[in-house]
């Protein structure tokens, strides 16, 4: 696993970073990049060219252009989102110009997509019937909805399909209840001293990532920060960053250590987690082969055998730590264990191989066809109904009243992964949302718990606006979910970086990336002037006080993101 050249800062994150709709840069003229990506705007499909063009252009310095030289039918869209809370039960309007050079048959035009929390459409407009499907000089266009209450995320943009084209799109406007937005410049100016000093004072310097140092006073400020918390969620910026896999490790020691945490939980199957749990409390860790028992890479590291090595090394006295994931991403764990747990009821041995069977066909198809499964509704039927009898047989079964909870929670997990594959709405929002689920089930099913959830910051974040994001984003996190079950029992812990390199999968192959150094206007990059190279900051304090010289951390800047 990659190292970093400087862990710039570990951020305490209350609500994710905290978004002043207000203060949100839309970048509508495309003027602004964030490093080489254009700020705030991404694309769908790779299968045409996204370029910013100086010479066609109506206002600013430059327009957006979409180029595509394969005749062949495709298409695709670029993308930006609205603050919620700036739109909700509001009137916009969206305007836009747009050119087209259409060699083949093909249509250019703008969109709006209008999602609740779920993921669920609540309004769609592509210009149907108004598309531009010929050869044209700059065209107006505009788009005008009411926005739901209930909106949660609002994606507009511009929108090809068809041939062999070239469109350029350029002077969006947005107008909210009559009035033109005003989008503010965004800050590249440094911080000044002012600012530094005020800021420093929510500051906690760290001496070190190294989870084997002997002196921990410097972690003491956690204590503080958690001592309210049933769950506290540590976070990371990239699934591949040594640094941050160790530091998470140090404060895992502390808060078993110090502060009575007694679980530690994986963005890791759940099943699969529970066989790992019994192997580290037996002493047999070193008979587990991580990358079957848990599939992914990331686990399948030095930094996470050294911190499960430490848990079964720590579990020889008392108090224990237990080790428990939460996802659901995988079926096999789950049929296993109910499999194993009725293997003496011969009368329902031929529903449970239907069962499975099922199931993983369903598995196949998503795994080989795209993620798409196409089962006849009388069979999706018959699964449901199969699902139902299972559960019956289990709780009229002879097992004691922890283990049917236990078989039941497999069957859930079943339940939630047939979902996830097959049914409607958002599939990231229906994970974020089934892990928070079972998180919750770990903390009702575990005697006083005290638990340390580890995942990425996408994940753990207690809010749905994550900045100059490349893909559709959950419109809910787990985080929020967890947030909203146990109101002001949960802490969320995100970790990221100034500069360095990480590790990822690219896709055939897991190798080091150079990691983009913190750009002028992000979050590192303002929280790097501090020049230290590792500490807490309380964003959560920050956020209460709202001391005006920190406003500006508490508005839309971007930071980065490194999934794999």
């Amino acid at each position: 696993m990659q190292s970093l050249k400087k862990l710039a800062t570990l951020l305490l994150l209350s609500c994710s970073i905290p978004t002043l709709s207000a203060q949100t840069y839309l970048n509508l003229d495309f003027e602004t990049m964030s490093g080489d990506k254009l700020r705030r705007w991404s694309y769908s499909n790779n299968e045409a060219v996204y370029t910013r063009d100086s010479t066609e252009k109506v206002s600013g310095n430059y327009s957006y252009k979409v180029t595509r030289t394969n005749p062949d039918p495709s298409g695709g869209f670029f993308f930006n989102e609205l603050p919620a809370d700036l739109v909700q039960g509001k009137e916009i309007v969206i305007k836009a110009k747009i050119k087209t050079e259409i060699k083949n048959k093909g249509e250019a035009n703008l969109y709006l997509i209008v999602l609740n929390k779920h993921g669920k459409i609540l309004h769609s407009d592509d210009m149907e019937g108004m598309r531009l499907d010929r050869t044209s000089a700059w065209e107006k266009v505009n788009i005008k909805a009411k926005i739901d209450s209930n909106a949660a995320v609002i994606i507009f943009g511009g929108a090809w399909n068809g041939g062999a084209m070239t469109a350029w799109f350029d002077d969006f406007e947005l107008f909210i209840d009559g009035q033109k937005y005003i989008t503010p410049v965004p800050r590249t100016a440094p911080l000044t001293k002012n600012e530094l000093a005020v800021l420093k004072k929510y500051c906690y310097p760290l001496k070190s990532s190294d989870p084997n140092i002997e002196n921990n006073t410097d972690l003491s400020i956690l204590k503080k920060l958690t001592k309210d918390a049933k769950i506290v969620a540590l976070g990371e910026s990239s699934h591949g960053s040594s640094e941050i896999f160790k530091m998470k490790h140090r404060i895992i020691k502390y808060l078993t250590q110090y502060d009575n945490f007694n679980m530690l939980a994986f963005e890791a199957n759940m099943p699969e987690s529970n066989t790992l749990n019994k192997a580290i409390l037996n002493q047999q860790f070193d008979q587990i082969n991580l990358m079957k028992t848990l599939y992914f890479w990331t686990w399948h590291t030095t930094e996470i055998r050294n911190l499960l090595n430490w848990m079964q090394d720590f579990n020889q006295g008392k108090p224990k730590i237990e080790f428990a994931g939460f996802d659901m991403q995988f079926y096999k764990g789950a049929i296993e264990e109910v499999k194993k747990a009725l293997q003496t009821n011969t009368e329902i041995q031929k529903d449970l191989y239907e069962f499975e069977y099922f199931i993983s066909t369903i598995a196949y198809q998503y795994a080989n066809q795209n993620g798409k499964v196409s089962l006849p509704d009388e069979q999706i039927h018959r699964t449901t109904q199969l699902h139902t009898q299972l559960k019956t047989v289990i709780q009229k079964s002879d097992k004691t009243g922890t283990e049917k909870d236990w078989l039941l929670q497999n069957m859930r997990i079943l339940e939630q992964y047939v979902d996830q594959k097959i049914g409607d709405g958002n599939p990231e929002e229906k994970r974020d949302r089934y892990m928070a689920e079972n998180l919750l089930w770990l903390l009702d099913h575990h005697p006083d718990p005290r638990i340390i959830a580890w995942a990425h910051n996408g994940h753990i974040s207690k809010s749905n606006k994550t900045i100059d994001k490349g893909f559709f984003d959950s419109p809910m996190k787990m985080g929020g979910y967890i947030a909203d079950a146990i109101p002001g029992k949960s802490l969320t812990i995100g970790f990221t970086f100034y500069d360095g390199s990480y590790t990822a999968m690219d896709p055939n192959d897991i190798k080091p990336f150079p990691a983009e150094t913190a750009f002028p206007g992000t979050y590192e990059h303002f929280l790097n002037q501090m020049d230290k190279p590792i500490f807490i900051l309380d964003l959560k304090k920050i956020k209460a006080d709202k001391p005006v010289e920190l406003d500006w951390l508490l508005s839309t800047l971007p930071f980065r993101n490194h999934w794999w």
